[in-house]
């Protein structure tokens, strides 16, 4: 057999060695076709992930007049930036979906209880609420996107949606950073038993409401926060 083949270059100094191999011998793709969801339902799951991502954007914009500690106020800049990406990213993958110019140019709740759930998360406003708006954000929300995300990566088809688990497990990464911070905040504000119950009640008011509407997908299951 001749001398194993170099690449690349054409010098001794620049070249790297390997095997020869051929046609037939190139390692099998061990993904697999045939996810869970065809083209439409995942053109429709993305619609309903970018309308969690934009109304989260919009409720923290809105929050950073009201909020009136500095380091929450900070803190919050980037957050607003990293989730208003993800919405971006969602919505350049729909026209990949073949998904009709109409819904490339909206989002979409996947029903009137998540919407419900959405304006309930929202509804604090006032200054001393920093405890109500945070833990809605951090402590439910953005916990169920992670786990929706994951699970939408694991069940999609491994090959064809490849571009739809790039987008995913990048904006997973950030927001698994947004709910670090998050926590961390919740635990200095939350300095007393009063507040530490105000953080719970609101955990499970919001938990309860999320449980009840499905989810960001409308397809949660009992058991399963």
């Amino acid at each position: 057999m001749s001398e194993a083949r170099q690449v690349p270059g054409m010098g001794p100094d620049e070249r790297t060695s390997f095997a020869p191999y051929g046609a037939f011998e190139v390692p099998a793709d061990l993904r697999e076709l045939h996810g869970r969801w065809d083209v439409e339902s995942t053109a429709r799951r993305i619609r309903n992930f970018r309308y969690a991502e934009e109304w989260t954007m919009l409720m923290l914009g809105g929050w950073l007049a009201t909020i009136p500690e500095i380091p929450v106020k900070t803190g919050l800049g980037k957050v607003i930036w990293e989730t208003a990406q993800a919405a971006n990213l969602l919505g350049q993958r729909l026209p990949e979906l073949r998904c009709g110019r109409r819904a490339m140019q909206t989002s979409e709740s996947p029903n009137q209880g998540f919407a419900d759930f959405i304006q309930e998360l929202a509804r604090p406003e006032l200054p001393d609420e920093s405890i109500e708006k945070l833990a809605g954000v951090f402590n439910v929300l953005k916990p169920h996107l992670i786990e929706t995300y994951e699970n939408t990566m694991r069940q999609t088809d491994q090959i064809a949606d490849a571009p739809t688990i790039e987008i995913l497990d990048d904006i997973v990464r950030k927001e698994r950073r947004h709910v670090a911070w998050g926590t961390e905040v919740l635990d200095r504000l939350c300095d007393t038993d009063p507040k530490r119950e105000r953080r719970r009640e609101r955990n499970q008011e919001l938990t309860r409401a999320l449980h009840l509407c499905g989810g960001v997908t409308g397809e949660l299951k009992a058991g399963s926060l």
